[in-house]
């Protein structure tokens, strides 16, 4: 599938359960033969992952433009959507996207989400099977063989990125830059840039507040997946990241078995790994999760 010429996405504001959501759309440019999606075009709602941030689909959004209406927001607390220092459960926002799904006119839509995205994008099937038509999941929303009981605050902040990789500009993009070796371009570049902001102290920090951060931790490694994976009864695809580093043996291990989980509680879903990826699948290989996500929506039956 060729990418096809895109506008540079539109930015809708969008009042939703009481926040104001930022929401990119993409839609093919109308120079294009046939002029692209029609207004009734399928939607495909992108999840982002934590301390993301729409921008993150930069490089999958214009693939979809030219068959779907593609939207990605700023879930709660992240990008330039409203940051409050609550409602980072799963109710609150299914309700967030259930509310911005009607205030950009949508009833249904292809959902897919990425890490923390699935989670909610299952989440959503479930609790609004009649708004999601079908499901992807991007290396998250299985069962996890890890899961807590409760996690601490010590132990939540040990989860989270060291404070010193945020003392500049550099020393963040450093770190960034060691997850894609060999492959850093200036559009990796703009989107990782995209969630951080700049302070006057010449620092940055996450455009996701590292409290916040911490609320959606407890939730999600705490919450178990397994109702809302059994109450999924739409088609659903997984796409996990398969890497073959060595430092990976034992993560991709416990994805093995946590996904094995998964497909017992959904037989119905399909998988395809993606290959040479340690997570993030939509920058690492674009043009493949595009094209597998393309075949999925517009599959019969």
């Amino acid at each position: 599938m060729q990418t096809p010429a895109v506008q540079t996405p539109v930015i809708h504001w969008v009042q939703a359960n009481g926040l104001r959501f930022r929401c990119l759309e993409w839609s093919a440019a109308p120079s294009l033969p046939g002029g692209g999606p029609p207004a009734d075009a399928p939607v495909a709602l992108l999840l982002h992952g934590l301390t993301s941030c729409a921008e993150t689909w930069s490089l999958v959004a214009p693939a979809l433009a030219e068959t779907f209406r593609v939207l990605a927001p700023d879930l709660r607390g992240h990008g330039d959507t409203d940051k409050p220092g609550h409602g980072y459960d799963f109710p609150t926002i299914n309700r967030d996207l259930t509310e911005l799904l009607d205030g950009l006119g949508v009833r249904r839509a292809h959902v897919v989400g990425h890490s923390w995205g699935s989670n909610l994008a299952v989440s959503l099937a479930g609790h609004a099977p009649e708004r999601v038509a079908r499901l992807a999941l991007l290396d998250g929303g299985f069962v996890r063989p890890n899961r807590r009981e409760h996690m601490s605050p010590e132990q939540l902040e040990q989860m989270l990125a060291p404070l010193e990789i945020y003392a500049s500009q550099e020393s963040y993009m450093t770190e960034v830059r060691r997850n894609f070796p060999g492959v850093w371009t200036p559009a990796l570049e703009t989107i990782a840039l995209s969630s951080i902001y700049d302070n006057p102290d010449g620092s940055v920090r996450e455009k996701l507040d590292r409290e916040n951060q911490k609320h959606i931790l407890q939730n999600m490694f705490t919450s178990p997946p397994e109702p809302r994976l059994a109450a999924v009864a739409c088609p659903m695809i997984l796409l996990p990241a398969e890497t073959n580093h060595p430092d990976a043996a034992e993560r991709m291990a416990m994805k093995r078995a946590g996904l094995q989980r998964t497909l017992e509680l959904v037989p119905h879903a399909a998988v395809q790994w993606v290959p040479d990826s340690p997570h993030d699948v939509q920058l690492h290989r674009p043009d493949m999760v595009a094209a597998t996500l393309h075949a999925f929506f517009t599959a019969a039956g």
